[in-house]
């Protein structure tokens, strides 16, 4: 009797266990087994640039299926199938009539064939979802906007760092069947439906963008170049109204068959790589100086070409000197020695805290995967001689947005802006989800400092080495770089990075970019010949577009370019003063030097103010 009660008392507890404890596991198995479930893969959230203008979307497509069990009249579906989806119906019938539990009848099914497959009544027959990304513009925005792989999970860009909010939540199709699968009489099938992703707004501006992508691009043919990239950023907010490079990808049609060019080119070069920024990196030096009071718009200097530090000659870029000068002029010449003068004269300490205000070494936080700081030698390792170098940017390497998004503060009233790709994301309620704002991270340089490097980095344009960056009637600040590549350790001969720095209008910045040449070919390299005709061809269209009124009017009145080669160097520049032209020299100047070549050539369509640049030998 105690040996049946204990039996009894066990078989209770167990059924008590397996009906509250295991319930709920074993229901879904048993739907398991008498159900076949098919997936829904749910639709990915769009991405839209700032106005609305839809940049990226999913194409709805299915995977058609067959379950020959359940298929009655093997040779009609088959036939039928085969005239919808153009699939041969031949070889689909005799494996409806083969010992297959299961058929991939057709993959890529649009939706209007799924819909005279419903219409036609075939039996049987199943289907799942599929969804193909879309990028409306092809090579557009490619390393903003990334790409998803196979499985619609984002792989780089904002497909990637905003995926959690893009990707859409699965449904499903559940239909009752016996035990080989054929659908019950009684079946009645559950559609679980899933849900889109939210819709992700950038702060790109589409038109901004188109100017950019095609401005880069010709710069890419034009000068054969390694490399070519523009970003343009609101100088006072810090969101990106535009960011492209070259080379690039479709990305309809994305390169796999090309590791090196989907990896390379799948980063973005303005945020992930590092180089020697050249005479950009003079705004920051210039603004160091004048914010800390080492230096003021009164400070004359004279440049004889070099200055000796710690014993070692360091040139200028201008070898012959640009004799004296006064503050203004020594910017607008970008003369080496005096932003040497000027990083003597704040010390290591000085200057390094100015780096850090500036966020040098520091990532600036945009909202994109991948992003690297800027280089610089340790503070306890620089040598006097080490500290002229980096007041005129070399012995330094940054990224173009932490250059930029410094700059825009030694401008902008001194506010060190966080940069901002995504605007907002909204959901399928239309209810703001995240919305993102203009954060300052700190402030870096006085009003009084920023109002000063406004107005001289506009004399740099009006009459200055960056005069091809100019838009007639419109006021331009900007600085012009020139900076050389290095190859195991040692400066590559012939090989620069050409560069424009500049922002518009020149009192009050909104618009600010970074226009880049990485190796320009064909003997021009200087960056206010190479880089700043292209900003100024991106800044007079978004006048136009902004709708921006000028602030003056002027016509100059175009020349024909005088043939210069051939000539004495002392004669050309004699020549080039008389008509008002600035030149950029290519080669040293040495007695009896002759003009080689000259760009714009002989007979070119030039105006007053424009620079020339002669190649001496």
């Amino acid at each position: 009797m105690v040996l049946v009660a204990f039996l009894f008392v066990t078989i209770i507890a167990r059924l008590i266990y397996i009906q509250i404890a295991e319930g709920s596991t074993l229901r879904i198995k048993a739907l398991d087994q008498w159900t076949r479930d098919v997936p829904i893969t749910g639709e990915r959230g769009d991405i839209f640039d700032r106005n609305g203008v839809l940049l990226a979307d999913t194409e709805t497509l299915y995977t058609v299926y067959a379950r020959p069990v359940s298929v009655t009249d093997k040779e009609y579906t088959s036939r039928v199938l085969g005239k919808i989806l153009g699939v041969d119906s031949t070889a689909l019938y005799e494996k409806m009539t083969s010992k297959v539990s299961e058929i991939t009848v057709s993959k890529k099914v649009t939706k209007a064939e799924m819909n005279a497959l419903m219409d036609a009544g075939v039996e049987g027959i199943y289907y799942s979802q599929n969804l193909d990304r879309k990028y409306i513009y092809g090579d557009f925005l490619t390393q903003i906007l990334g790409f998803t792989n196979i499985d619609g999970v984002g792989q780089s860009g904002v497909e990637a760092y905003y995926d959690k909010y893009l990707k859409g939540t699965d449904g499903y199709i559940l239909t009752e069947t016996d035990l080989v699968g054929r659908e019950l009489e009684s079946n009645v099938t559950r559609y679980v439906e899933g849900s889109k992703g939210n819709s992700v707004y950038l702060t790109i501006d589409y038109a901004i963008q188109s100017f950019v992508e095609s401005t880069v691009n010709n710069a890419f043919l034009k000068h054969n170049a390694t490399s070519t990239a523009c970003v343009v950023m609101n100088a006072k907010t810090g969101e990106i109204l535009a960011m492209a490079q070259r080379p690039s990808y479709d990305l309809n049609d994305l390169p796999r068959d090309d590791i090196e060019l989907l990896f390379s080119a799948s980063k973005s070069a303005l945020i992930s790589n590092v180089y020697e920024p050249g005479s950009t990196f003079k705004v920051l030096t210039a603004a160091m100086g004048l914010d800390k009071g080492l230096i003021d718009t009164s400070y004359n200097l004279y440049c004889p070409g070099y200055r000796i530090v710690d014993g070692q000659k360091i040139k200028c870029w201008r070898t012959i000197g640009h004799g004296s000068e006064t503050f203004a002029e020594g910017v607008q010449n970008s003369c080496n020695c005096l932003f040497m003068d000027i990083a003597l004269k704040l010390g290591t300490e000085n200057f390094y805290d100015g780096l850090r205000m500036f966020g040098i070494n520091e990532k600036t936080g945009i909202d994109m995967s991948g992003e690297a700081s800027g280089l610089t030698i340790a503070e306890s390792a620089v040598k006097t001689v080490d500290l002229a170098r980096m007041g005129f940017g070399q012995a330094i390497a940054v990224t173009p947005i932490e250059l930029l998004n410094a700059a825009a503060s030694a401008v902008n009233g001194g506010k060190l802006m966080t940069p901002y790709i995504v605007d907002k994301i909204v959901d399928n309620d239309g209810k703001v989800v995240v919305q993102n704002y203009p954060i300052v991270k700190r402030n870096t340089v006085s009003a009084a400092t920023g109002s000063i490097m406004r107005k001289i980095l506009e004399s740099v344009v009006s009459e200055g080495g960056g005069k091809n960056a100019s838009v007639p009637g419109y006021r331009i600040g900007g600085k012009t770089g020139t900076a050389q590549k290095y190859a195991d350790g040692a400066i590559a001969q012939g090989m620069y990075v050409s560069t424009f720095l500049g922002f518009l209008p020149a009192d009050d910045p909104e618009y600010i970019l970074l226009f880049i040449v990485d190796e320009p070919k064909g003997g021009a390299y200087y960056g206010s010949v190479v880089a700043a005709p292209y900003a100024g061809e991106i800044f007079s269209k978004i006048v136009s577009y902004a709708g921006i009124q000028p602030d003056y009017y002027e016509e100059k009145e175009k020349f024909r370019m005088p043939d210069l080669t051939g000539t004495t160097l002392t004669e050309a520049v004699k020549t080039l003063k008389q008509l008002n032209l600035y030149y950029e020299m290519s080669g040293e100047w040495t007695e009896g030097a002759k003009v080689l070549q000259q760009i714009p050539v002989a007979g070119s369509y030039v105006t007053e103010d424009s620079i020339i640049l002669i190649d001496v030998g």
